[in-house]
């Protein structure tokens, strides 16, 4: 008698558009939990699928199969609604090969699969490049990097130009406001990684900017360390760290030395606003 009622129940998103069905019914695998000592970040994840395991991305048809049109019903709007999040979801493992979950159970969509790995000692432009997710450049960003490439042109006298601002973590720490900001530009033909750290020194409102530094990553260099504190938190000279940058995330790529920048030094928790 049960099994009977099971069958007259009608099959999940029946009542949806026949081109929203499509998106909704094409199958997902089954998720992978990756235990912690298996995982790069040394941190249990859940992969949860890999672009050769959905099929076909999700086609701009389709897509425009899923927006809300007038005279749509309820349920109607609500299967495109699911539809255009399933959609965003194919498509995110389509560009960058797969989606993992942290231990949280949080998609991890705002770096790439590869957090633990791009903190590497030695990193190419070529690697930033391709494992950072494409962020749309901000103004600030790119006046940034100009005024720091700037200010290495004219001190060692050559004439780099300005490819793209890659990424930046703007902080607060004692007397002011820091960036620090990965960036790539070309002499030559040959393109160069940088990093710079840029002071905002200004005081009433007036803006006053100082680039600290500006090196090119052309050896050695690591990632930020702000989500991995080793620090002990207990007094201040002893929570500083001056080999480390823990402002930044793992893909703020830094000089090897860590001498050579200012800020971020500081391995107590919570200790950055930004």
């Amino acid at each position: 008698m049960i099994a009977e009622e099971k069958e007259k129940e009608p099959a999940l998103f029946s009542g949806a558009p026949s081109p929203v069905r499509a998106v909704l019914d094409r199958p997902w695998p089954s998720p992978v939990v990756i235990p912690a000592e298996h995982s790069p970040s040394g941190k249990a994840r859940t992969l949860v699928a890999t672009a050769d395991a959905i099929g076909d991305p999700i086609s701009p048809e389709e897509l425009a199969a899923l927006e809300d049109k007038e005279g749509d019903d309820a349920s109607t709007r609500f299967c495109k609604a699911i539809g255009r999040a399933n959609a965003v979801m194919r498509n995110y493992i389509h560009e960058h090969g797969s989606l993992f979950m942290d231990d949280k159970f949080k998609y991890i969509v705002d770096n790439s699969a590869q957090a633990g790995e791009i903190r590497c000692k030695n990193v190419t432009v070529e690697e930033m490049e391709a494992k950072l997710i494409k962020r749309k450049v901000t103004k600030e960003q790119a006046h940034l990097s100009e005024l720091a490439l700037a200010s290495f042109n004219k001190k060692r006298k050559v004439k780099f130009e300005l490819c793209e601002p890659l990424i930046s973590r703007t902080f607060w720490e004692y007397r002011g406001l820091f960036v620090h900001i990965n960036f790539v530009a070309k002499h030559n033909g040959k393109k160069t990684l940088f990093f710079a750290e840029i002071e905002d020194r200004g005081q009433g409102g007036k803006e006053m900017l100082e680039v600290r530094c500006c090196i090119p990553l052309e050896s050695l260099c690591q990632g930020g360390y702000y989500y991995d504190r080793t620090v002990p938190s207990h007094g201040h000279r002893k929570s500083l760290d001056f080999t480390r940058c823990y402002a930044c995330t793992e893909f703020v790529k830094h000089p090897a030395d860590g001498s050579t920048y200012s800020g971020g030094h500081d391995g107590r928790r919570k200790i950055y606003l930004v």
